[in-house]
């Protein structure tokens, strides 16, 4: 489905006020990001893969539960395509946005973060529901280039309680020719605190990216016949992952 280079949305550091951002407003030597994204009819799976390059990678939050204080990638998928107004949240509602968020490595043992209900058990990484795989190239906390590799089947709905059930979640199908709604969120930060303020910039590719709000059109075009999908155990270990890569090289 192509590639997605440069952020058109940032929050402020000062205001936290969402600000349009040119192309090419990120300075390559600090923070570059660069997202990719696919789908397979075989596996039923939206793929997407992030790179990062950092010049400083940051984990250091005095809280592990507030991932969003340190360098972080947040992504959002909506099945239904809805906007935000019709998307609702309350407890009890029937939830259709589903928000996949990490901070890695871990912190005291906390790296990935699920909404709208994040203990659920059976929704989490290497469950059926999704995968990610991440790896890095270069210093662990210094300059470096993190990659996210993530498979999401989609769920097109389900309730937003504590006590939702795998059966109650309502599995969406993905098809050649739909639209549906994705959104990403990057954080970047260069030093520790409590406040929102010490992080450096927040970057999507959607002007109403805020904690990757799904929101953005992503068009399934057709899959390209070279593409095998072979479903396996992790999304960073699956061949179709490998087939997906190389035909962005």
């Amino acid at each position: 489905m192509g590639e997605l280079l440069y952020p058109v949305g940032a929050a402020t550091r000062e205001g936290r006020v969402l600000e349009n951002a040119s192309q090419g407003d990120i300075n390559p030597a600090d923070f570059q990001i660069k997202h990719k994204l696919g789908w397979s009819p075989t596996t039923n799976g939206f793929y997407i893969l992030t790179e990062v390059f950092d010049d400083l990678h940051f984990i250091g939050r005095p809280d592990p539960a507030r991932f969003w204080l340190d360098d972080s990638v947040e992504y959002g998928l909506n099945f239904k395509h809805q906007s935000s107004e019709d998307q609702t949240f309350n407890d009890g509602d029937i939830v259709t946005l589903q928000k996949y968020k990490f901070a890695y490595p871990p912190l005291e043992g906390e790296w990935q973060f699920y909404e709208p209900q994040g203990n659920l058990p059976w929704l989490t990484s290497g469950t059926r529901w999704f995968d990610i795989g991440i790896t890095f190239e270069g210093e662990e906390f210094g300059e470096s280039t993190y990659f996210y590799e993530l498979r999401i089947r989609p769920i097109a709905e389900m309730p937003n309680s504590e006590s939702a059930t795998e059966d109650q979640a309502v599995e969406g199908i993905l098809q050649e020719g739909m639209i549906v709604h994705w959104g990403n969120m990057i954080s970047d930060t260069d030093e520790g605190g409590t406040e929102d303020q010490k992080r450096e910039t927040q970057w999507s590719t959607s002007p109403s990216g805020a904690a990757a709000n799904g929101t953005t059109d992503v068009l399934l075009s057709p899959v390209d016949p070279g593409i095998e999908f072979v479903e396996q155990q992790t999304a960073v270990e699956a061949t179709s992952w490998a087939r997906v890569k190389a035909q962005y090289r």
